[in-house]
């Protein structure tokens, strides 16, 4: 391991949308307009009778930026958001970076112990059709441990096609998501043969627009990534950047952002949104570090030695560090079941995450992960469950070894406002449970696992479900509910290792 002569990087992106950031009486200001669909097509009359220059269009959201230069914003903002045909408008954001130096932390790749990455790695070691497309300062193509693993990007910061890092923070997320291994150099990349897309949406100093990293999103999705690592946040809301990735989770596009580093109990944004996977950042003691912001739905290893710009190493550290972690896994899941959709990825890292406080399921188990979406690939496959003629449970025995199975079959009916609750006592191993219902197929059905008060996996599909958990030797309660106005026939069939085995 090469040691840098650098700081240890602490380091989180800020994403500030506050008036100081984008004043109301400067001039050339920015603003960002989304129009409704009617509205998007007569954009440019509108905007030609404010004296608005057009800098940038983001068709998929009906967003443009424009850039003010002349008149007082806050007059046009109020304008704009009285006419029929705009669905919001906004000043456009500034996005910089802030570090915050630890001369102390020395290089280690601790969390690959931690996250089980190891076992992880005997499953799969990537998939070159994989992408992750890291949103951030750019990448350093020469970096030797980044060579072969770049595809095409883009620069939003200076609008052109050489999204090169001269800043480092985001070399620094790539190499823990996919740096070279098993090479005799330097660290190894959390998804080994998976690429990296680089789009720049921060500047040389750290800075850049919000509507820039919009932009960035929308074509990574529309340019083949499967992961967006976004390590950046900020304390306000952006309805272009809500957008934006609510466009790419409609594409099948998993969204990674970092929780933040204010020690808050706070998501920043976009984390905080509905269809983006928040990372807090957890340390070699399962415990968040004091800087990390809690509430997020997974956490990961904070502490990370990794690439950096010009050809050397750092140790880097952060909210910022922990996301690329938990891209690099889903990728690895993406590469292991190339069918896999997002929901299934996000579900697999949830349920599986060792439970820690301060998050909501847990920090991430790389292999755990793979397991959990693959299940037959870890371990040898099990005979279908099947009850005895006339019993609601049974015994079965995995062949070629002494573990024994019992099936437990319910069948009720699931009435609105209400749960079913199944108790039971298991051994550890693998557990599944599922849950079918005769009718409404558009209900959602939700299962939870819960043991000593707490709940451990949790699964919902539409009109049924399968769980799938790692059991340990207790006793477990397994809760049924779903959002039905009317009540539902179900079978619930639940398999897992006998306790007395």
């Amino acid at each position: 391991m090469l040691r840098s002569s650098l700081s240890v990087l602490v380091a989180s992106v800020l994403l500030l949308l506050s008036p100081g950031a984008g004043s109301a009486s400067a001039v050339g200001a920015r603003i960002v307009v989304g129009y409704t669909e009617q509205g998007f097509a007569s954009a440019g009359e509108l905007e030609a009778q404010l004296d608005a220059g057009l800098v940038a269009r983001i068709e998929p959201l009906r967003a443009d930026v424009l850039r003010l230069d002349s008149g007082d914003p806050t007059i046009t903002l109020e304008l704009l958001r009285a006419d029929p045909r705009v669905r919001y408008a906004e000043l456009d954001g500034i996005v910089h970076a802030l570090r915050v130096p630890n001369d102390e932390y020395l290089p280690t790749q601790w969390s690959v112990t931690k996250t089980r990455a190891s076992q992880a790695w005997d499953l799969s070691v990537g998939s070159s059709q994989v992408v992750v497309a890291v949103l951030d300062t750019g990448i350093d193509p020469a970096h030797a441990d980044l060579q072969g693993k770049l595809v095409e990007g883009y620069d939003y910061v200076n609008n052109d096609q050489d999204p090169s890092d001269d800043n480092g923070h985001g070399t620094a997320v790539a190499g823990i998501v996919a740096a070279n291994s098993d090479n005799r150099i330097g660290i190894a990349g959390y998804c080994w043969s998976c690429r990296l897309m680089p789009v720049k949406v921060l500047g040389a100093n750290g800075t850049g627009f919000a509507s820039g990293l919009a932009q960035g999103i929308v074509w990574a999705t529309d340019h083949g990534a499967r992961v967006l690592n976004l390590s950046l946040g900020g304390p306000v809301e952006d309805a272009t950047l809500a957008a934006a990735t609510q466009y790419a989770w409609l594409h099948g596009v998993l969204v990674v952002a970092a929780a933040g580093n204010e020690g808050s109990l706070t998501l920043d944004y976009p984390a905080a949104l509905p269809n983006v996977l928040s990372v807090a950042a957890s340390d070699q003691n399962d415990r968040l570090y004091s800087f990390s912001n809690s509430g997020a739905r997974v956490a990961a290893p904070g502490e990370n030695s990794t690439t950096a710009r010009g050809g050397g190493y750092v140790s880097f550290l952060g909210t910022s560090s922990a996301t690329p972690v938990v891209s690099g896994i889903a990728a690895l899941a993406f590469s292991l079941v190339p069918g896999a959709t997002p929901a299934q990825v996000e579900r697999a890292l949830e349920t599986t995450a060792v439970s820690i406080p301060g998050v909501v399921a847990g920090r991430v188990d790389a292999y755990g992960t793979l397991h959990a979406l693959a299940p037959d690939l870890a371990t040898p496959a099990l005979p279908a469950p099947a009850a005895e003629p006339g019993q609601q449970s049974g015994v079965e025995q995995n062949a070629g070894s002494a573990v024994k199975r019992r099936t437990k079959v319910v069948r009720g009916r699931l009435r609105p406002r209400t749960t079913a609750k199944v108790v039971f006592t298991s051994g550890a191993g693998r557990l599944q449970a599922t849950v079918k219902t005769r009718s409404a197929r558009r209900a959602t059905i939700r299962l939870r696992l819960i043991t000593a008060g707490r709940v451990v996996a949790s699964a919902r599909g539409k009109g049924g479900v399968t769980l799938r958990a790692a059991a340990r030797q207790r006793m477990y309660r397994l809760v049924v509910s779903t959002n039905s106005p009317r009540s539902l026939a179900y079978v619930l069939t639940i398999s897992y290792p006998s306790a007395n085995a």
